[in-house]
């Protein structure tokens, strides 16, 4: 009775933890495309200052590269992780937008950014499922939660069980 209730405890623990995936991609995804129109932003700075100079953007790194002033070195790297920045963040963008949900749960994983991951985590609100992906998580969740809990508690229990000794059959009679 214990071990029952224990699993259905940990089965809708399963339920509400798995059907959140689906919400917090979405936050994750909202966050993501507010990053990658900060970089835009600053990408365009750059070409737009460039192209005042009469310079490419090769051209502009290259300017920095040359310097002999440190600050200007400095900045020309950072300028180059902005732009390496938002390749990969469109990168994952374009995968999330085009993935079905178990893509997405996976490109989420496999591209997962902190910086973007953290900010999501702090406006994330958890939201009962009201779509079938939401509701396909929770049932996958539900079943995970179980068998997990039903796992747990057999291996936890397995030291404390009593053996049944059965009565040996003597097979010459």
């Amino acid at each position: 009775m214990i071990k029952r209730t224990l699993c259905l405890a940990g089965a809708l623990f399963g339920a509400l933890t798995f059907s959140q995936v689906p919400e917090y991609t979405q936050y994750y995804t909202q966050r993501l495309g507010g990053a990658i129109d900060e970089l835009e932003a600053v990408i365009a700075r750059f070409d737009g200052d460039a192209a005042a100079s009469g310079l490419t953007r090769e051209e502009g790194f290259a300017r920095y590269d040359a310097s002999a002033d440190p600050f200007l070195n400095d900045r020309g790297t950072s300028i180059r992780r902005v732009f390496a920045r938002y390749d990969e963040l469109t990168t994952q963008l374009r995968e999330l937008r085009t993935a079905d949900p178990i893509e997405k749960t996976m490109s989420l994983a496999r591209y997962f950014d902190s910086d973007v991951g953290a900010a999501a985590l702090e406006d994330f609100t958890p939201a009962i499922p009201a779509s079938i992906e939401g509701l396909g998580f929770a049932v996958a969740g539900l079943v995970a939660g179980y068998a997990l809990t039903w796992g747990g508690t057999t291996a936890a229990s397995a030291p404390f069980r009593r053996k049944i000794r059965r009565p040996r059959v003597d097979a010459r009679r």
